[in-house]
């Protein structure tokens, strides 16, 4: 059997036993299911059908948004705790001390996938065909869920800079929970051409770059929990890390703040840091702690950046995720992401 034939085979096996094929997208968000569940497997869907452009993955899409959109908090009368009223978005008690809250990363999670399929089926007049309507009100249910995000949004503190304030932190949020939406407004702008987009990915982007940690010149560390006007303690695990450097990732291909030079920093900070030489991974982006438990997924994620290096350091990079999904018996939802990129981004296994 051809590898092509193989990772799609696996793929179409490990997603028919997520709950026959259906995911979590039957579920609500209370214990995170649809944000670090099905979020993940919407994503891959999208992957996978830019590796094989079978529009079978677009209506596996639609099929599971389509339910997840019916356990959104707004139709389901859930107030949100902070707010004060019922929002655009799948909230959880889980992570917010009792209180129903629904988070800027879950908005983000779970609307990213469904934002690229806006931007491309609204790109692709074939696909409108079939999907013009879904795409035009996809569009329409992510704006929401964006604008009901708004009350937590914050210029600043410099200029060109904008981040997401907690109310369950009373602080900034996390890196990797703003730049989550960050990614949803990159596709949003690339969707839409609207310019409100573009001006909180560029902020959330300035905010992330002027925070990142430069002393050594090839490649970057930065901190889980930045401060207002500074970084923060200690570095990012490679897992919460994945989704920042996907933000960038998507930034560099957009020509919005990040360049490949910062593509190329990245890459580094896995392939020098991450990386160890005894052929095991860091757990932290500084290169300390065991990587172990979260592989394979990381390696998928970090593949974002393939499409915006150099072939030497995308094909490094595929070698690596390569390796890391090597045996596995089982994939998770999260796992799936990266075993469609390896599909996608196969003509680097040279």
């Amino acid at each position: 059997m051809d590898r092509r034939r193989e990772l799609r085979q696996t793929f179409d096996r490990m997603d028919a036993g997520i709950n026959g094929g259906r995911g979590y997208s039957e579920m609500t968000n209370e214990n995170g299911d649809l944000a670090w569940g099905e979020s993940y497997l919407l994503l891959a869907y999208m992957e996978m059908y830019r590796a094989t452009r079978d529009r079978y993955y677009l209506r596996k899409l639609t099929e599971h948004f389509d339910r997840v959109l019916r356990n959104r908090d707004d139709l389901r009368g859930l107030t949100d705790a902070y707010a004060g009223k019922p929002l655009a978005g799948w909230g959880s008690t889980k992570y917010s001390r009792g209180n129903w809250h629904v988070w800027i990363v879950h908005t983000g999670m779970i609307t990213l996938a469904p934002a690229e399929f806006v931007q491309t089926v609204l790109a692709d007049r074939f696909l409108q065909r079939e999907f013009g309507a879904k795409a035009r009100e996809y569009r329409e249910r992510i704006d929401e869920s964006i604008r009901d995000a708004d009350g937590h949004w914050r210029d600043g503190p410099a200029r060109d800079e904008g981040y997401y304030f907690s109310p369950v932190f009373n602080g900034v949020l996390p890196l990797n929970q703003q730049n989550a939406m960050g990614s949803v407004m990159v596709e949003m702008w690339r969707a839409t051409g609207n310019a409100r987009y573009l001006d909180r990915a560029a902020k959330l982007a300035c905010f992330f770059r002027n925070r990142l940690r430069k002393g050594d010149p090839r490649l970057y560390d930065w901190s889980y929990q930045p401060k207002l006007y500074e970084d923060g303690r200690g570095s990012e695990d490679i897992s919460h890390a994945s989704l920042n450097v996907d933000f960038a990732a998507r930034c560099v291909a957009a020509g919005i703040v990040f360049d490949r030079r910062d593509a190329q920093r990245f890459a580094n900070t896995w392939l020098l840091k991450v990386k160890r030489a005894d052929g095991s991974w860091a757990g932290e982006v500084s290169g300390r702690e065991d990587g172990s438990q979260y592989m394979p997924h990381s390696a998928g994620m970090w593949l974002g950046l393939c499409r915006v290096l150099s072939r030497p350091m995308a094909q490094e990079m595929y070698r690596d995720a390569e390796r890391a999904y090597a045996g596995r018996a089982h994939l998770s939802a999260a796992d799936l992401v990266g075993l469609a990129r390896l599909l996608r981004y196969l003509p680097l296994a040279g």
